[in-house]
């Protein structure tokens, strides 16, 4: 637990360091960081962890499809970069006959900052519905919500780095834990 502990430490630090950045896009976008874009179908790929309260750590990874991504560095309303994806990841627990978990999950990220002004270091929060499937463990559905940052926000490329708290709908006081990604999605055209 305490390796989840220092990743949650990081995500708020760069949360909160990221926030500070007081720059804004000019009304007329020269930089490119300050043109609007989205992007859809985006594939990912990511690694990731999940430490429930009771029982092993698992390690795995996976892939993600991003439906739509963001990024509109203005005084609009509305979060200025954002995504909504779709993942699924197997994962191994650490301990001798801990065996497979499989998890699936549709959800959203949205950014902190309005006007971000910049496509690095961009504070998020994370929402998602999925479930879980393992060795005895059967079918649990659960949901998720935590913050990230995104290292990189571009349209060709987003590497983000993600903390959050999982709820399972049956058996929390054993399931209920943290999970954290890294990821990275590329556009293909």
């Amino acid at each position: 637990m305490t390796l989840a502990r220092g990743g949650i430490g990081s995500v708020i630090v760069a949360a909160v360091l990221a926030a500070q950045a007081q720059a804004e896009c000019p009304t007329t976008p020269d930089d490119p960081v300050c043109r609007p874009w989205s992007a859809v179908l985006l594939p990912t790929v990511y690694g990731g962890l999940y430490a429930p309260k009771d029982g092993p750590t698992y390690f795995g990874g996976g892939l993600e499809v991003v439906l739509l991504a963001w990024s509109d560095n203005s005084e609009a309303f509305g979060p200025s970069q954002g995504r909504v994806r779709f993942d699924i990841g197997v994962l191994e627990g650490n301990q001798m006959d801990s065996g497979t978990l499989v998890m699936y999950r549709a959800g959203a990220q949205v950014a902190f900052e309005r006007n971000a002004s910049r496509a690095y270091g961009i504070p998020y929060f994370a929402v998602d519905f999925g479930g879980m499937s393992g060795d005895g463990l059967g079918r649990r559905y659960f949901v998720d919500g935590g913050i990230g940052v995104y290292l990189v926000h571009r349209r060709g490329l987003i590497v983000d780095a993600e903390v959050t708290g999982l709820v399972p709908f049956k058996n929390p006081n054993i399931l209920g834990g943290v999970t954290s990604r890294l990821a990275l999605s590329f556009a293909l055209w």
